[in-house]
């Protein structure tokens, strides 16, 4: 019985012990379980390393999910987990692990990167462990956890990314920026800040900005300083602060606190601005202010002062000036301009400039002065000589008007000004009278000279033709040598008549380049064969309306001035070419138009510059007794001046000469003027035409007659056109052409053919004259001319050709 009790207590003990023990089992599992789920929960694997009989390896299930593995990899080998590493760490970490292994240490910790093998994601681990180690200190276990901390490690390298554009956002900034931590030390400054210090940046962080503060500022910044610290609210200073340069800046820094995730105060962080030029205009303005009134005062006095000295000139001025509004009415006018027309201010000021006595008494004054007023108006000056009919007399003005500019440039008014040069013309108009008389001196002696030597051949060859028993061989020749030397006198008189502009020209359109051509071929065998001679016709389609024989001419004198000034070798080149306008010439100003330019340029000895003024005046030369005329460059003058031209030259001692005829530009011919002027003239005799001659000298009107006569013609003789007009009026067919002088008292020749022409538009007339202003002013009416002194077969031949054309003209 008692060993049944104790076998029944040692079974019931035996149970409870079971029960425990499988409650304990129970609670252990659990706990396990509860492990387990934390360690999924906080990412934390567990690790065995074995190195007992070689490396074992046992990872928990965490292990395998947080590295991505299957379960069987639980027991992976060493191998697997280094192929596992980032090729970037995988050195570097397993030097690490057996670095510690053979250490003495018991503690391991790493972090490394690993490729997932589940997802291929690159993810951070790390991992803490502790090392067991045998008696000898060999490693002999490592029981560690794995972590997965890639979240972490990315948002450090967001971190520092950040941190990092921060920099570089700070130091590109112009500006200095510091971060400061509570003991007042900087943690960050830009480079900015570095370079105000011109300090390194170890340095620049630690120092002490107390030593470059102002003297002057610096109690005030401290105090400053302390109270907007203590405030932990933004806060702002202004002080002068000594540069690395040694200049002193004012700077403006704006600071505000800095807090940690937690809300704790941790420091501030500042900019600071260069207020200097700013601070400059701020004191510059302060004392501007305090001397305002007194500069106003002073300014205020210095313009009257200059306003009453500018008045006192305008008033005292010699000068007629004024001044006037955008319309055109007078504000102002000078006591020498009122006193002009004998006016005072009210009686001008409010009124148009051009209403005014100034201008009212002269004939179309007041238009140009509109006209004028109006080009101001668009910015242009004008400047003019007029002759005024002012209450004080007429006056000769160099008057100008020119626009008056406000601040901006824009116009406000115009200033019209006026010079009285009544005197000064007065002056020029005795000098060139006094020259005058002395040019003409000059003149009638040459002219004296070289009729004289004329005359003395004529004489000379009329007394050996008195000789009776002179033979007949020497009598031809004393007549051919009357014959020449009456030929030399007339193209004496030619020229002289071109200079003057008088010789009666009978212009028509022709091609300039063309006729140079032909002038340059009769040219060549004239200057030699040393002298080169190039022709450049830059615009072929030249056309002017000039006297051809009168140009070639011109032409012909430069050529052989150019020959005799190169000695005979040298260059010759004649240049045409088209432009716009004639530059200012001697007293002259420029023209405008279409001219065409003929330049004749030698490569010979120049012109010396005191004899440049004179070479055109006729008998002027440089050339040795016998050499030269003096006529040449005064025929080409006058033919220019006469062709409504002109004539320039260029020169330098040594460089040669270029001279410049100008000619007015004019459409080419039509066809049918072409045509015409290659028609050949028709041929008539005299015999049996009646000519009325029309001569108030008695001697010349005898010799005419008889000479007529001696052609064939029945001749009829009156003294003026009144008895020319009478008897034509009578019988309008009395006579076949009218031959009549040019100078007549009364009606002259050239208004007879006039009147002529008009009543009796079929009936010809010839003119005939040594010299006539009237001739050559008309010279584009189209009359036949023939000049004193003619001869016989250019009389027949003008006679002939007018005949011919009354009648192909009656046909």
């Amino acid at each position: 019985m008692p060993e049944t009790i104790a076998a029944e207590r040692l079974r019931q003990h035996l149970e409870e012990i079971a029960r425990e023990r499988d409650n304990a089992y129970r609670a252990l599992q659990e706990r396990e379980a509860e492990l387990a789920r934390i360690q999924r929960i906080a990412g934390v694997g567990g690790l065995e390393i074995d190195f007992r009989g070689g490396v074992r390896n046992r990872r928990t299930p965490e292990y395998l999910l947080i590295h991505g593995l299957p379960p069987e990899a639980a027991s992976e080998t060493y191998e697997d987990w280094v192929g596992r590493i980032h090729p970037e760490d995988r050195e570097r970490t397993v030097e690490h692990l057996f670095g510690i292994l053979k250490s003495e240490s018991e503690d391991y910790s790493d972090t490394y990167r690993i490729n997932r093998p589940s997802d291929g994601e690159v993810r951070w681990i790390r991992v803490v462990g502790k090392i067991e180690r045998d008696a000898g200190g060999r490693a002999v276990r490592l029981v560690g956890a794995d972590l997965d901390v890639t979240d972490q490690m990315l948002a450090q390298a967001t971190l520092r990314e950040s941190e990092e554009r921060f920099r570089l956002i700070a130091d590109s900034a112009p500006v200095p920026i510091w971060v400061t931590k509570l003991d007042r030390k900087r943690s960050f400054a830009n480079q900015a800040y570095v370079d105000f210090l011109g300090l390194p940046f170890d340095e620049a962080i630690d120092f002490d900005w107390r030593k470059v503060l102002h003297p002057d500022d610096l109690p005030q910044v401290l105090q400053q300083s302390v109270q907007g610290e203590a405030s932990l609210k933004p806060f702002v200073l202004e002080a002068r602060y000594r540069r690395a340069d040694g200049q002193w800046r004012w700077l403006r820094s704006e600071s505000q606190p800095r807090w940690d995730p937690n809300g704790k105060h941790i420091g501030f962080i500042g900019v600071a601005h260069d207020i200097t030029a700013a601070k400059q205009a701020e004191i510059e303005l302060r004392q501007l202010n305090e001397t305002l009134e007194e500069r106003i005062s002073e300014r205020t006095a210095q313009l009257e002062a200059n306003e009453a000295r500018l008045r006192a000139i305008l008033e005292t001025s010699n000068q007629y000036q004024g001044l006037l509004n955008l319309e055109g009415d007078v504000l102002y006018a000078n006591r020498t301009a009122l006193a002009g027309i004998h006016a005072l201010s009210r009686d001008v000021i409010g009124k148009p400039f051009w209403d005014t006595p100034w201008f009212t008494a002269t004939k179309g004054a007041s238009t140009m002065v509109r006209n004028a007023f109006d080009m101001v108006l668009t910015g242009e000056a004008v400047r003019i000589e007029v002759l005024l009919r002012l209450p004080i007399g007429e006056r000769w003005f160099d008057f100008g008007i020119r626009p008056l500019l406000d601040q901006h440039g824009k116009i406000s008014g115009a200033v019209p000004e006026a010079v009285d040069i009544t005197e000064r013309r007065r002056g020029e108009e005795a000098l060139r009278q006094s020259q005058k008389m002395e040019a003409i001196g000059q003149l009638t002696g040459g002219v004296a000279h070289d009729f004289n030597n004329l005359l003395t051949i004529i004489r000379s060859a009329t007394d050996f033709l008195r000789r009776r028993e002179l033979p007949e061989e020497r009598r031809r020749r004393y007549v051919d040598a009357i014959s020449e030397t009456v030929e030399r006198a007339s193209n004496l008189t030619a020229q002289l008549l071109a200079f003057a502009r008088r010789q009666p020209l009978k212009p028509q359109v022709f091609n300039v380049g063309a006729q140079v051509e032909s002038v340059a071929q009769l040219v060549r065998p004239l200057v030699g064969g040393r002298i080169e001679i190039a022709v450049e016709v830059h615009d072929p389609d030249c056309f002017t309306i000039a006297d051809i024989a009168q140009f070639e001419t011109a032409l012909i004198n430069l050529a052989i001035n150019a020959r005799d000034a190169m000695k005979d070798e040298g260059r010759l080149t004649i240049a045409v070419h088209k432009l716009k306008g004639i530059p200012a010439l001697r007293t002259q100003s420029a023209r405008g138009g279409d001219f065409v330019a003929i330049s004749v340029h030698d490569t010979g000895s120049g012109i010396a510059p005191e004899n440049l003024e004179a070479i055109f005046e006729p008998f002027f030369t440089t050339k040795e007794v016998g050499k030269g005329t003096g006529l040449g460059l005064s025929q080409a003058f006058g033919f220019a001046k006469q062709s409504e031209g002109d004539i320039a030259v260029e020169s330098s001692v040594g460089r040669g000469a270029t001279f410049t005829i100008y000619l007015p530009q004019a459409p080419g011919p039509t066809l049918a003027a072409q045509a015409a002027s290659l028609l050949s003239e028709p041929a008539a005799t005299g015999r049996g035409y009646r000519v009325l001659v029309v001569e108030d000298n008695d001697d010349v009107g005898r010799f005419s007659t008889e000479l007529l006569e001696d052609l064939g013609y029945v001749v009829r003789r009156v003294a003026n056109a009144n008895a020319a007009l009478a008897i034509l009026g009578e019988n309008e067919f009395a006579v076949d052409l009218v031959f009549s002088d040019v100078i007549m008292p009364g009606m002259n020749g050239v208004e007879l053919a006039g009147v002529i022409r008009e009543r009796y538009p079929g009936l010809p007339v010839v003119l005939t004259s040594g010299y006539s202003n009237v001739l050559a002013e008309s010279a584009h009416r189209g009359f036949e001319l023939i000049q004193k002194p003619y001869s016989v077969e250019s009389l027949s031949r003008i006679l002939r050709k007018a005949m011919a054309e009354k009648v192909s003209v009656g046909r």
